[in-house]
């Protein structure tokens, strides 16, 4: 998948309210629609250039610690220690 088609997949997934209510998706729900498509390092870097970018905004769960592991395991984390899980649509 390249930057370009993960851009309109991660817009099309943050328009459809069953995944993304209130224009949230959350981090672990767009690894799961891609995973067979792209890998997690290249979909973090991707994030990451979209966030730099002003695509999108990047967010963190204001209750990250009381996630379920798994679910902390699919956020984000920065090489700065910062753990992101949410994705809002620009």
């Amino acid at each position: 998948m390249s930057y370009d088609d993960f851009k309109a997949f991660v817009r099309n997934l943050s328009q459809r309210e069953e995944l993304a209510p209130h224009g949230l998706l959350a981090i672990p729900i767009l690894r799961q629609e891609c995973a067979d498509r792209l890998a997690r390092a290249e979909q973090d870097s991707f994030l990451v250039r979209l966030h730099g970018e002003g695509v999108i905004h990047l967010l963190s769960h204001v209750e990250f610690d009381d996630l379920p592991e798994v679910m902390q395991h699919d956020a984000l984390r920065l090489p700065s220690g910062q753990n992101l899980y949410w994705i809002r649509w620009l």
